[in-house]
């Protein structure tokens, strides 16, 4: 899959954009603040479906308005999607396949794929656990629309759990009580599920993650990925999903007491780690600022190998100022490992020192 064209009509900084892609590697230039990451977020809004900043809906609509609205022509062959995602303060959201709408905003994930590098997510994504979970419920969200529910069913469930903690301030009626052991049972449930599926892509990342890593280092240190959730249930590399549901649900009932006293739920998959490791160390600690960033990098295009592999589908790499930083020989190594993507578009404020390389369109926004 391939973007042919994008409008931003508005969008953040822009009242008015039109941009036609008429290459597979794309580069957007541009001075600072002129809207090269705008654009790269707009494009994968069309692909999740919200911010890949995290930021909420409203926050991207440009000052003083009232609504944004992205557009774009989508291929693959012969075949071309027309997609839009319009967000108005009052109306909210609501995306389009072709003139359709869809029933819901989870159904653009299966039309457009993108995977999305920026420089803020070296210490965001590096160094906090919620921001790593959210990096890896991403990327299998855009390959399963049941991971998906089960996350969304995970958080109902979580919520109304919490509700009834604080609600019991520390004790429990009999009918609480019953309350409590059937939201156990659903919590364990649909976090079994979260959990296999985490670790069951993970698994299946490892060797690539190595591999770019290696590339891109010089083969210095070996990289690794670790996922971390209860120190009882840690033995088994592989554990069936039926024997995470009935651990799951044995800790919950464990730590009951400690839960009622403080309020809310301290296990399941939202308290899980993902851990980026190198030589066996745990990267957030240890790695420095071009070790983490070269970590993230090898994440992305192992990414791109999941959704093509997972989906029949080559996602389009989205890179936002990626050379800042890099030496040459990681610039040099990132060129040629980019080189193999279907589709990339990257951002610079100015051209990278060595050369770009055949194929590659250049746009430069402030002319």
């Amino acid at each position: 899959m391939r973007i042919r064209e994008i409008t931003l009509q508005p969008f953040r900084n822009f009242s008015e954009l039109r941009l036609q892609f008429d290459a597979d590697r794309i580069l957007i230039g541009g001075a600072n603040g002129r809207g090269k990451s705008n654009i790269l977020e707009a494009i994968s809004y069309l692909s999740i479906g919200k911010s890949v900043r995290g930021a909420q809906d409203v926050q991207a609509v440009p000052h003083n308005g009232q609504y944004f609205d992205i557009r774009a022509v989508c291929g693959d062959g012969p075949h071309h999607h027309q997609l839009r995602l319009y967000f108005g303060n009052q109306e909210g959201k609501r995306i389009f396949c072709d003139g359709t709408p869809l029933p819901r905003i989870a159904d653009i994930l299966g039309i457009f794929k993108t995977v999305h590098f920026s420089p803020e997510d070296v210490a965001l994504v590096m160094r906090f656990p919620a921001q790593r979970r959210r990096l890896l419920d991403i990327l299998i969200s855009q390959t399963s629309a049941p991971y998906l529910h089960d996350l969304q069913q995970y958080q109902r469930v979580l919520a109304q759990r919490n509700q009834l903690l604080k609600m019991s301030r520390g004790t429990l009626r009999e009918s609480e009580a019953q309350a409590l052991d059937a939201w156990d049972r659903q919590l364990a449930r649909f976090g079994a599920r979260i959990r296999f599926r985490r670790l069951e892509v993970l698994a299946g990342m490892q060797a690539a993650m190595n591999r770019y890593y290696a590339l891109l280092s010089g083969h210095r240190e070996k990289a690794g990925l670790c996922y971390e959730y209860s120190a009882s249930m840690n033995n088994d590399p592989a554990p069936a999903e039926e024997q995470l549901c009935a651990d799951l649900e044995q800790e919950l009932r464990g730590r009951r007491g400690s839960e009622l006293h403080l309020g809310h739920t301290r296990c399941g998959s939202h308290r899980d780690q993902l851990v980026f490791t190198l030589d066996g160390h745990p990267a957030d600690a240890f790695a420095s600022e071009g070790q983490m960033k070269t970590l993230l990098i090898s994440w992305k295009l192992t990414e791109t190998q999941v959704l093509a592999g997972e989906t029949g589908q080559n996602p389009v790499l989205l890179l936002d100022d990626v050379f800042s930083e890099l030496d040459s020989q990681r610039s040099a190594a990132l060129m040629e490992l980019i080189g193999t993507c279907e589709q990339v578009v990257l951002t610079s404020p100015k051209r990278p020192d060595g050369p770009l390389g055949a194929g590659f369109s250049e746009i430069w926004l402030d002319g």
